[in-house]
């Protein structure tokens, strides 16, 4: 699932360790469901950044060629 792999970016010095760290501290955040629910949750969370969905799309794209 994409949290599990997500969670496992967390040392990563990038900004898709941005967003698995931000994941990790953010007790809303989707931990199960596709990528869609990811995409839906970041796209109404007030907080989140266009920063926070461009690594989003990174992540998908890099969790997508992993599969």
């Amino acid at each position: 699932m994409f949290y599990e792999w997500l969670m496992n970016q967390v040392d990563r010095d990038d900004p898709i360790g941005d967003l698995a760290n931000d994941a990790q501290r953010d007790p809303k955040a989707p931990t199960s469901g596709s990528v869609t629910t990811w995409r839906r949750y970041l796209t109404r969370h007030p907080g989140a950044c266009w920063k926070a969905r461009e690594a989003l799309e990174e992540a998908i794209g890099e969790y997508g060629a992993c599969r």
